[in-house]
């Protein structure tokens, strides 16, 4: 159930972030994704799957392990600091570009909203009873 639930997890956190992009990019420049779906999905997918999901599993592991009464609040805030590294994966794999340029904030906005809501909802999975990565020994 647990491999069921962080799987949903992921593609939760996926979807998030590709709101938020679009979101954005329609509330803050105006503008419509039009044709460059492809690149998004291609873009991120990879930058998702390659660096962020990782990361977030190898976060609240170590949120697991190290912190009991925090963990609630470090779940989400651990998960959002990585918000930079798939971005500047993205960058560097088409070109470079400034990591503050506007097409780098669409990204940087994706990642903060798919990792708020991988902290969000790993700490529910452990509310509701159904796994932890790390479970300490009685």
């Amino acid at each position: 159930m647990f491999a069921a639930a962080m799987t949903l997890l992921g593609m939760l956190a996926y979807a998030a972030g590709i709101g938020s992009y679009v979101g954005a990019l329609d509330w803050i420049y105006g503008q419509s994704l039009g044709s460059e779906w492809g690149f998004l999905i291609f873009a991120s997918l990879l930058g998702f799957v390659l660096v962020a999901y990782p990361a977030y599993v190898g976060i609240v592991y170590a949120v697991d392990r190290k912190s009991e009464r925090y963990r609630y609040v470090l779940y989400p805030l651990g998960c959002i600091a990585v918000f930079f590294v798939p971005t500047l994966l993205i960058l560097l794999m088409y070109g470079g570009g400034s990591p503050f340029s506007p097409e780098a904030l669409l990204f940087h906005l994706f990642y903060t909203a798919s990792g708020l809501v991988f902290g969000l909802g790993y700490g529910l999975i452990g509310k509701m009873k159904l796994g932890r990565f790390y479970e300490k020994s009685a």
